[in-house]
C-alpha cells in the first residue's frame, strides 16, 4: 500500500513519540512486576516471588523487543515513503520539516 508524504510524515512523528513513551512504560512495568513479586513472595514463599519476578521480567523484555522492532519497522517504512536517507533524521529541524509536510497536505 502506497502512503502519501503526509501519512509518512505523521507516521515518523508517531514513531518518535512512541520511542519516548516506551522508556517510561518499561520502567512502569518493571516497578509493577517488582511490587507484585514482593506481594507473591510475602503471601507464599520467596521462591514463588522470585519465579514470578523472573517470569514477568521475561515477558517485559519480550514486549520491549517486539515494540522496538515495530517502531524501527515503522520508522524505516516512513523514511522510504518520504524517500529520505537515515542520516536525514539527525537534523535539528526535523520535527519542523515533518510538521510543514503535514500542514501542506
Amino acid at each position: 500500500m502506497a502512503t502519501t508524504r503526509k501519512q509518512a510524515a505523521q507516521r515518523l512523528i508517531d514513531t518518535f513519540e512512541s520511542e519516548k513513551r516506551m522508556k517510561f512504560r518499561v520502567i512502569f512495568a518493571s516497578i509493577q512486576a517488582f511490587i507484585l513479586s514482593i506481594i507473591i513472595g510475602y503471601l507464599t514463599s520467596w521462591h514463588f516471588g522470585l519465579a514470578a519476578f523472573l517470569l514477568m521480567g521475561l515477558l517485559i523484555q519480550f514486549a520491549f523487543d517486539r515494540m522496538s522492532n515495530s517502531i524501527k519497522s515503522s520508522k524505516l517504512t516512513a523514511i522510504n515513503a518520504l524517500r529520505w536517507k537515515e542520516e536525514s533524521l539527525e537534523k535539528e529541524d526535523l520535527i519542523d520539516t515533518l510538521n510543514s509536510i503535514i500542514n501542506k497536505g
